[in-house]
């Protein structure tokens, strides 16, 4: 008995064969939108990441500005 003499096997070979492909379809949709998101995260937070880490790493290497109190102190000496 060959596939091709019977419609009912056909039908069930077509059905098997249609839900196989969707799968196939729905996990490579799947792994793109993984790889999009996955992406844009990265680039989100390495954006976050320069923006919040440059900041504090440059506030280490320049000196504090003196305050004006303190250049007033140190202008007049102590009193007392």
């Amino acid at each position: 008995m060959l596939i091709g003499s019977n419609v009912f096997l056909q039908s069930i070979v077509y059905v098997i064969v249609s839900v196989i492909c969707a799968y196939g379809a729905g996990r490579i949709h799947q792994w793109y939108m993984h790889s999009m998101d996955r992406d844009r995260a990265f680039r989100e937070g390495y954006n976050h990441g320069f923006h919040t880490l440059f900041p504090l790493a440059a506030r280490g290497s320049r000196p504090e500005a003196p305050s004006r109190r303190s250049r007033a102190n140190s202008q007049t000496g102590p009193r007392g």
